[in-house]
């Protein structure tokens, strides 16, 4: 029964996130909203449908064939095998969990998602002008990411399981322990946000000029100061525009994509950070800790329950309660909840950004802020009229249509 119940929640969730996107997949053929109207013309719209449809067939296939693997596994046993082939390498049950885990990353990203990014960087991205990255960068980045998962992830595994074998019997101070270890170790991945970016790209300092002194003066004027400017290399991998501050408090480094720099005026570059000071001002991102923090302890406290279960283990194979599958069965059983959760994590997100874009368009002007999101909008092929369910359940951001009309004064 508990093993049927784990295959519908799988069954039921893919089939819901499937009728979503094609819901909006259809939604191409509704009419634009009159605000958007000249944001591509007929060329550049043509593009977007063909980059759309492209990349929603690469995401149907990534998904189905993550389903059928994922189906395969649980039905076959072979979570069974693995658990007693990692058991026979090693005597600690926290190296045999993390062996366990690694085993099935390694078989997961080597056999189904390295593929398809690389079908997806450069066979899409290259077709449609956003992918500028080698094959030797993106290896080299795989590489990159695969040790992080090893260091950071196996590192907060290693931690948690530690945490469970001592107070297992005690569940609510494993909760306990566990929630304010992970809260801390969040706050120190947001404060070293600037090394992680490092270990991806190369940064230089922005040159004296113009660009510079808007930057500087736009953060003195409310109040915050500006310890670096930084262009980011991110031209070597894509066309797409972005920036970003790091840092928490009042002190701040700025980074700067080359592709932004080459794309916007520098009215429209002051405008877009203007915006991420908005957020600071408005303490969004101590706001949105507070709620990651608040949601990871709801989760410590269902994952405890899966973590001690045997007969969740033996239903699929394995001789008992284990650590590792415990860790991947929850991120299923999680899924509905996480689903529902979203609906509200996104609405609070959304209006968070009309607010910094409300602050930006104060402290450059209307023009700079909306124009700033249109070639933004414009650089990344963004979608002008996603179906309002996507919209609900998926963004995190207003639509284009959306933050135009919030910034003239026209309503959300």
């Amino acid at each position: 029964m508990i093993k049927w119940l784990v295959i519908g929640i799988i069954l039921i969730m893919f089939t819901f996130n499937l009728w979503v996107s094609l819901l909006n997949y259809r939604q191409r053929w509704q009419p634009i909203p009159k605000i958007v109207e000249g944001v591509y013309d007929k060329e550049k719209y043509t593009k977007w449908l063909s980059y759309s449809m492209e990349n929603l067939r690469l995401e149907l296939v990534s998904k189905g064939i993550d389903l059928i693997l994922m189906l395969i596994l649980l039905l076959s046993g072979a979570f069974g095998w693995l658990e007693r082939t990692t058991n026979a390498w090693f005597d600690h049950e926290i190296l045999r969990t993390l062996a366990f885990l690694g085993v099935y990353v390694l078989f997961f990203n080597l056999l189904i998602n390295l593929p398809l990014a690389y079908y997806g960087i450069f066979v899409i991205e290259e077709k449609y002008g956003f992918n500028k990255s080698t094959r030797k960068t993106f290896f080299l980045d795989q590489v990159k990411n695969l040790l992080l998962i090893a260091v950071l992830g196996g590192g907060l595994t290693a931690g948690l399981q530690a945490l469970f074998q001592v107070f297992a019997d005690r569940l609510w101070l494993f909760i306990l322990l566990a929630w304010a270890s992970a809260s801390l170790v969040m706050a120190v991945m947001i404060t070293l946000n600037k090394f992680f970016v490092k270990i991806f790209n190369k940064l230089a300092p922005l040159p004296e000029g113009t660009l510079r002194e808007q930057i500087e003066a736009l953060a003195a004027s409310v109040g915050f100061r500006v310890s670096a400017i930084s262009v980011m290399d991110a031209s070597r991998r894509s066309t797409r525009l972005n920036a970003f501050f790091s840092g928490l408090g009042r002190t701040r480094e700025v980074v700067l994509y080359d592709t932004l720099i080459e794309k916007m005026g520098e009215d429209e570059i002051t405008a877009v950070l203007a915006h991420e000071l908005g957020h600071a001002i408005h303490k969004d991102i101590p706001r949105m800790l507070l709620q990651q923090v608040i949601l990871f302890g709801a989760y410590l406290a269902l994952f405890g329950l899966v973590a001690g279960s045997d007969s969740l283990a033996q239903a699929f194979g394995l001789s008992g309660a284990h650590f590792g599958f415990s860790l991947l069965l929850f991120s299923i059983l999680i899924s509905p909840l996480d689903f529902l959760l979203d609906i509200p994590m996104n609405h609070f997100s959304r209006k968070a950004e009309y607010a910094a874009d409300a602050f930006a368009a104060g402290k450059t002007s209307r023009e700079a802020m909306g124009n700033a999101l249109v070639c933004l909008a414009q650089e990344n092929l963004s979608n002008l009229n996603p179906h309002p369910l996507f919209v609900l359940l998926h963004y995190n951001h207003p639509t284009l249509a959306q933050r135009l009309r919030a910034i003239r004064g026209e309503g959300g």
